[in-house]
């Protein structure tokens, strides 16, 4: 065996044997635990010590928290089961941590220069877990004549979260046979869609990638779930945006859970792939859904039944319908309907002006067909935005015989090349590595954390892209590189606009193919184009807005009502850098969002499962 893999599992051993001693214990210290971090170290609970999703950051704040709910209470205190309702002082029993010594969670040299990476296992008295740590040599405790002691070598890192609770293991594969063979495949079926609607437990509500990846999670997990999708197929959600549509992120970063795409798959995923994976997901993850369906105003929640009371309207003719859930999840992003600034004049403007939603067709009245962009072609067009949407309509346009196509900018946007973000996520999300792997060592590094170290190597990824950097600038556009430097990673989760991932439309501009105009905005429109706010003038004969969407909570008060008032912010991060609203309680009793992006709603979709049940089983309150 190579001397330095023996090393770095005697250095991951040595530590987790700390760890397990201080947890492990009935009278777990809260000094004792702290002192098994760095100064500037990172602790990560997720479910373990509380129902609650937490990030601590430095040992003061590290103690502060292990204080209430790692040190165990004494004699006659509120020693029992994991947790409690949010704020409580129960305490969690850990046992059985053992090091993970095969496969990608097996101890290797960390991502940090000099540091050494591990997974364990573990259990609380109602939970099955996982963890992860990256540990860094402590330069206060190290000397040269003990760089490799126990004491040296500290956690700069620690995730610790519930993987399912006993009991309630994921299911796995099925054998496919079904009562010694006398059921056939649609009779079975059939008896499970009717066990489903008149036991029902969870509601989804949207059948895009979030809502199909929590209910294929929820169904390894035993938790009876239907979908509805208000589209007539699964998947047109992602068929009536614009043709040219691309995914900017790698397959193996937007792989559906337990379902990864063929090897001959396309590194980057067209829209209508990305649609018509989504349908045929749905039917091998054998779930339950209905298309064509929509929930009408306003659901009721009944606190002492804890059960709701909701009408679904079937537009194919079979409805309304009256469901009893216990739990509704929206699974509709955060994203509502498209937001089209009011501007003066739009009447009196003898072209054509809609939102980029409504690209290629002109029309807002929906997707019909998917007609050619060319027929813009000789046209002067006007692109208000700089977002990915305003990039790739621009592109398209130019590239489909737009006579010209601007760009009008009001604000500095961060533009980042998709090869310098997709190279980052190569490192995680990896061809050789098991999607939900990469998740759990894409979880292990703390969101403020990676801001931290995308900010620290500012001037290594600008100069990635500095040629594009530069020939913006010259080419007359405001461009950043983000919030301290970061790149668009923060714009992402924090800001979900403002960001720019160029796949191609940056070289357009740089030639001055397409132009842009920037530094204000839309005064009025003319007869003939636009008046500019520094009263400059743009002739058009197409106006397209790329300019976003409203808050889903916005379209969802149209449907709950008052109920959307007690849930919180459904967009960007806590300052512990924890997402805000999704995978976690909203506010209302049984009222869920199921956000984020494709690697979100995989990671995130475990957590909300364990928490459903644990409310289910009594170990959580609501």
């Amino acid at each position: 065996m190579d001397p330095n893999i023996d090393r770095v599992e005697s250095i991951a051993s040595a530590w987790l044997s700390q760890l397990a001693s201080v947890l492990e214990r009935p009278d777990a210290d809260a000094k004792a635990f702290t002192s098994l971090f760095l100064p500037d170290g990172w602790f990560r609970d997720l479910l373990v010590f509380t129902w609650e999703l937490r990030t601590l950051s430095g040992q003061e704040k590290i103690l502060g928290y292990a204080s209430k709910h790692i040190e165990h209470a004494p004699k006659g205190g509120v020693n029992g089961l994991h947790g409690g309702s949010v704020g409580t002082t129960s305490r969690t029993r850990i046992s059985g941590i053992e090091l993970c010594t095969t496969g990608h969670f097996k101890p290797t040299p960390g991502a940090f220069p000099g540091s050494v990476s591990a997974g364990f296992t573990f259990s609380t008295e109602v939970g099955n877990g996982r963890g992860l740590f990256t540990l860094k040599q402590d330069s206060t405790d190290a000397t040269d004549s003990d760089t490799d002691s126990n004491t040296s070598w500290k956690a700069f890192t620690l995730l610790m979260a519930l993987e399912s609770l006993k009991g309630y293991e994921p299911i796995g594969a099925e054998q496919g046979v079904y009562h010694g063979h006398s059921m056939c495949w649609p009779e079975v079926q059939a008896k499970r869609q009717k066990t489903i609607e008149e036991g029902l437990h969870v509601l989804i509500v949207g059948a895009g990638q979030n809502g199909l990846q929590v209910a294929a999670r929820f169904k390894q997990m035993g938790i009876s779930c239907l979908l509805i999708e208000k589209n007539a197929r699964i998947g047109d959600q992602w068929r009536e945006r614009y043709p040219s549509l691309t995914l900017h992120t790698t397959k193996h970063h937007h792989t559906m859970l337990y379902q990864p795409y063929p090897h001959t798959w396309p590194r980057f995923t067209p829209r209508d792939k990305v649609a018509d994976w989504l349908e045929q997901y749905a039917v091998s993850q054998d779930l339950h859904v209905w298309t064509n369906s929509r929930i009408l105003p306003v659901p009721s929640y009944d606190p002492k039944t804890r059960k709701w009371t909701v009408k679904i309207d079937r537009l194919d003719g079979r409805g309304p319908i009256t469901l009893r859930p216990t739990h509704i999840v929206l699974a509709t992003g955060i994203l509502g309907g498209p937001y089209t600034p009011t501007v003066e004049g739009r009447a009196s403007f003898t072209g054509e002006s809609f939102h980029s939603t409504a690209y290629p067709t002109g029309t807002e009245d929906g997707f019909k067909l998917p007609e050619s962009a060319s027929r813009f072609a000789g046209k002067r067009v006007v692109v208000i935005g700089t977002g990915n949407s305003a990039a790739d309509v621009a592109l398209d346009l130019h590239i489909r015989g737009a006579k010209q196509v601007t760009i009008l900018q009001r604000s500095s946007t961060c533009v980042q090349s998709a090869k310098s973000v997709c190279d980052s996520l190569d490192m995680i999300w990896r061809e050789d590595v098991p999607t939900e792997v990469a998740d759990w060592w894409a979880e292990g590094t703390p969101y403020n954390l990676r801001k931290e170290i995308l900010q620290g190597m500012k001037e290594v990824n600008m100069a990635k892209d500095k040629r594009i950097l530069e020939g913006l600038a010259k080419a007359g556009m405001d461009v950043n590189f983000g919030p301290g430097g970061a790149g668009l990673l923060p714009l992402v989760y924090e800001n979900f606009g403002g960001y720019w991932m160029d796949v191609g439309c940056a070289e357009y501009i740089i030639s001055g193919k397409i132009k842009v105009k920037s530094g204000t905005g839309i005064a009025k429109f003319s007869e003939n184009g636009l008046v500019l706010e520094d009263g400059s003038t743009l002739e058009a004969d197409v106006v397209i807005f790329a300019t976003g969407y409203v808050n889903i909570r916005g379209v969802m008060k149209k449907i709950f009502g008052d109920a959307i008032d007690q849930t919180g912010v459904v967009f960007g991060v806590d300052e512990e850098g924890e997402m805000k609203g999704g995978y976690r309680p909203s506010g209302h009793p049984g009222l869920w969002y199921a956000s984020g992006d494709f690697a979100g709603s995989r990671f995130g979709s475990r957590l909300l499962a364990v928490q459903l049940q644990a409310l289910e089983l009594g170990y959580m309150k609501g």
